[in-house]
């Protein structure tokens, strides 16, 4: 059977060119790695690539009493070298949490539930050079409201 991850590389390199074909791939895998990794860890997803207005959250997901907003990163590195750009989460700076926060509000006004907690996550996804997954990272609690 064709490599998932080669068949969302061809069908990224369709929707947007060859250009940009390697970005979308790694965001496509890094995405679906951190909801895999989450279902793993006993947690429900709710929601995918929520949109409100300008702003998204990567992953909703619910653990327990809990809503947990998820914002993936994924970076490419080679063995034995640090990520280029530095760690993923750094790319979640105050600018970013405001829209996640901004997101996440409008979603909770829409699912109100008594007695429900949130949580705003990030996921770091590392992959290899050829796109597979090397490990993930997730930072429970990264910032808050």
């Amino acid at each position: 059977p064709p490599d998932p991850d080669q068949t969302k590389f061809r069908t990224a390199r369709r929707i947007i060119g060859q250009q940009r074909a390697a970005d979308a791939a790694h965001l496509l895998i890094g995405e679906d790695a951190a909801a895999r990794y989450l279902l793993l860890h006993g947690y429900r997803i709710c929601e995918r690539n929520f949109v409100s207005g300008k702003n998204e959250i990567d992953i909703i997901a619910e653990k327990k009493n809990t809503y947990v907003f998820c914002e993936v990163k994924s970076r490419v590195q080679r063995f034995g070298e640090d990520p280029p750009f530095g760690r993923p989460a750094a790319a979640v700076d105050a600018k970013k949490q405001r829209n996640l926060i901004a997101a996440a509000t409008t979603f909770e006004s829409r699912h109100k539930r008594e007695n429900k907690f949130f949580r705003f996550d990030v996921i770091e996804v590392y992959l290899t050079p050829r796109y597979k997954v090397s490990h993930i990272y997730h930072m429970e609690g990264a910032f808050t409201k």
